[in-house]
């Protein structure tokens, strides 16, 4: 793989990320399936059953966007073949992106911890399972509970989870919803016009909460000053926005918030300037998601439905 063709990539998603939004409507991030009939929302490898991460979320969502593809499902060419399937012809895969830690420097007398890394980018490419026909068993996952006061519940439960391991403090009241940095709280609104609005806020602010210096550090000195638009401010609440994209969909959440006309605005800024821009915080919403999930276990989760 050439760099040439390690940026095409960037490129190419950056254009069609551009393009949708300024388009308008459905979020490129955002679930575009019908979760009543999909199941789980989230992306994964039907052969492995393993989910992706970070920038593939966004691209098969958006693969699925174009093309109407009623599954979340995916494998390779080759996995297809060793289910007993066969790519229908005609069809044409979708790219996606492998990340893998490279020395910078071989030598074998430094230990992995003293080694400096580079990421390595590999392209590979999936399909959808509707692209798939003969299939011995199509993989599939359990049907996602819908009831919105079962989503508020399990949403309640990893919020309480998380914020008590990282003493981060919820405040309730007024009428507005967001994360302080320098008091390290999260403030909400005391109501909602539903359980679903409730769940994707509240997912919103703590995905800004693992910004903070302790814990993830994302942060720069005037990341969240109220009303910058900066590039810092920018890629925070893109960050922000496609970890509450992720959340919404792993808990079967209807109601996310449209993201406000100026927000858009300057992310396409940042986005024309910056073919990375969105990698970068489709990996950091994922490491968010993961690092929020740490202190949820699934038992906890399967009761409270």
């Amino acid at each position: 793989m050439t760099t040439h063709q390690k940026l095409d990539i960037e490129q190419a998603v950056t254009h069609k990320i551009i393009a949708r939004l300024e388009a308008g409507g459905l979020l490129p991030w955002a679930c575009p399936w019908e979760r009543s009939l999909s199941g789980g929302s989230l992306p994964f490898n039907g052969a492995t059953q393993v989910g992706y991460n970070g920038i593939n979320i966004v691209i098969l969502w958006l693969a699925a966007q174009e093309q109407g593809y009623s599954s979340n499902n995916w494998m390779t060419f080759k996995q297809a073949l060793q289910l007993g399937g066969q790519v229908d012809p005609g069809e044409k895969g979708t790219h996606c992106v492998f990340y893998k830690p490279v020395p910078k420097h071989k030598d074998l007398s430094v230990d992995d911890e003293d080694q400096e890394f580079f990421a390595c980018r590999k392209v590979f490419t999936v399909f959808n399972i509707d692209q798939i026909s003969g299939l011995a068993a199509a993989p599939a996952v359990a049907q996602q509970d819908h009831d919105e006061s079962h989503i508020a519940r399990r949403v309640n439960l990893i919020a309480d989870a998380y914020c008590k391991a990282e003493s981060i403090r919820v405040r309730h009241g007024g009428n507005k919803a967001y994360y302080s940095p320098l008091f390290d709280h999260v403030k909400l609104p005391t109501s909602f016009y539903s359980d679903g609005g409730f769940a994707s806020t509240y997912m919103h602010e703590l995905i800004h909460s693992t910004g903070h210096p302790k814990r993830l550090n994302r942060f720069e000195a005037n990341t969240r000053k109220f009303g910058s638009h900066n590039e810092s401010y920018a890629f925070e609440e893109l960050t922000a926005s496609i970890g509450e994209s992720i959340f919404c969909a792993e808990l079967g959440i209807r109601d996310q918030d449209e993201s406000h006309a100026s927000y858009i605005a300057n992310w396409l800024t940042h986005l024309k300037n910056d073919k990375t821009f969105i990698f970068k915080a489709a990996a950091a919403a994922s490491k968010a998601y993961h690092y929020i999930m740490q202190y949820s276990d699934v038992k906890m989760l399967e009761d409270a439905a």
